[in-house]
């Protein structure tokens, strides 16, 4: 169901109001109003810029869109939590084993295995929860564009820039606090892993090149490398929305375009195709649900959701049942990864019993801290294996409660005001260049259409 204007006035004029019309297309950028200003729709609601568009990729809470979606946020926190323990894993002593099982090695001690090649491997499944991070972002970045409501380039591209660096580059700066403090060792920690992202010194180099998102090197705080491409697609947003807005049909088989693409893109070693790919997914299913594609019932929208999860383990499955499968083949089944993530991304949009349970307060809680926690987490697991050497199991059981602990605390004073500030910007500079249009279509000899 697409948009049609309507008119509708407030104190300073009159602006563009869009109401639901099921047969005019989509319009990907609104004509520009003063972005600070409110005004009320149809329904008598106050509705700010940006609608239930995100800051960090995560939903506003308080927005339209907030109570629909609030599942989504509890899935965001359960990737985040999956993440942490992921890396809190390949801290540990048992990181080397895992690694090895995971690359189609035995394992070494029977608790890797039953970790590695068991369910139990839902877990610690890491790389796919930060697909999962993907598809989300790339959903509550194009689902607003498709109510209508268009996108203003010259508020959206200064306020999600600061929105990404603002807070990657406060937690770099902890990164660096932390490795001075703790006066790292690399052969101190007890995995491969530990060893790679424990540095005894920093250098110039170190500390310029890791303020630059695009092109910097992310190594001092590690899982700062998806935020390159969280940004690199929030550049490409319209184009982005250009392909899916394509999509006339309702039909899943949509969803098998990004994960063939992702297949390929992993199988050939692609990485701009994999990541491009999993971010066009999420605004696909933004697409679906806006043409109500999919199951309507909540037992429906269950067996979608699980088959989201099946989908997911299929890597895993094939790396333990075929291991005579050639590598490339078996990198290629990570698009189904990508298909998986997307489903149950879809599944958790409607109300059903999984949608309630991950729309609850703990879980909601978790998705508000979640970017913090990402942002944070590495860096203190990392110091910790340092600062208790002799433990470092106990060291890690002890850091990751601390890690959430600080999460929370930078969400309240780092991401937060991030997020006021980026806005405050990205109105600024909107109103900025609307008054200049103003001024230069004010100037003698200009004809405005009005007019003619």
């Amino acid at each position: 169901m697409w948009c049609a204007p309507t008119r509708s006035t407030t104190r300073s004029g009159t602006i563009h109001c869009w109401h639901a019309v099921p047969s005019d297309p989509p319009r990907p950028f609104a004509p520009r109003r003063r972005p600070e200003q409110r005004h009320r729709g149809a329904c008598g609601r106050t509705r700010r810029d940006g609608g239930a568009l995100i800051g960090g990729g995560r939903l506003v809470a308080g927005a339209p869109e907030g109570d629909r979606f609030a599942a989504l946020d509890g899935l965001r926190g359960l990737a985040a939590v999956i993440v942490v323990i992921y890396h809190a894993l390949l801290a540990s002593a048992w990181g080397n084993g895992f690694q090895v099982v995971l690359g189609g090695g035995v394992p070494d001690s029977p608790l890797v295995g039953i970790v590695a090649n068991t369910p139990v491997r839902y877990l610690v499944m890491g790389p796919e929860a930060v697909i999962v991070f993907f598809v989300l972002s790339g959903f509550v970045l194009t689902w607003p564009m498709l109510g209508g409501r268009g996108l203003d380039l010259w508020s959206y591209y200064p306020r999600r820039i600061l929105r990404l660096w603002l807070p990657s580059a406060a937690a770099m700066v902890l990164a660096m606090v932390l490795i001075l403090v703790t006066a790292q060792r690399p052969e101190d920690a007890p995995s491969m892993w530990g060893r790679t992202y424990s540095f005894p010194t920093l250098s110039a180099g170190d500390v310029l090149n890791s303020f630059f998102l695009l092109t910097g090197d992310t190594k001092l705080n590690n899982p700062l490398w998806t935020l390159r491409w969280e940004l690199l697609f929030s550049l490409l947003l319209p184009v982005a929305f250009l392909l899916v807005v394509r999509i006339r049909r309702r039909h899943g088989l949509w969803l098998l375009v990004p994960g063939l693409a992702v297949a390929v893109g992993n199988a050939f070693s692609v990485p701009a195709l994999t990541y491009g790919a999993v971010f066009l997914a999420g605004g696909v299913v933004a697409v679906m649900l806006r043409q109500d594609a999919g199951p309507r019932s909540a037992v429906a929208n269950g067996a979608m959701a699980l088959g989201g999860l099946l989908l997911i383990g299929v890597p895993d499955a094939v790396r333990v049942l075929l291991p005579a499968i050639p590598a490339p083949v078996r990198a290629g089944t990570q698009g189904l990864v990508v298909v998986g993530a997307a489903l149950i991304v879809l599944a958790l949009t409607r109300r059903s019993l999984l949608s309630r349970l991950l729309g609850s307060a703990p879980l909601r809680f978790l998705g508000r801290i979640s970017f913090s926690l990402y942002l944070v987490h590495v860096p203190i697991l990392i110091a910790a294996v340092h600062v208790a050497p002799g433990t470092p199991h106990r060291a890690l059981l002890i850091a990751i409660p601390v890690a959430f602990v600080v999460a929370w605390i930078f969400m309240r004073v780092v991401e937060q005001p991030s997020a006021r500030f980026s806005r405050t910007v990205g109105r600024r500079v909107s109103v900025f260049v609307a008054g200049l249009e103003a001024d230069r279509d004010a100037l003698p000899g200009r004809v405005g259409l009005q007019d003619r």
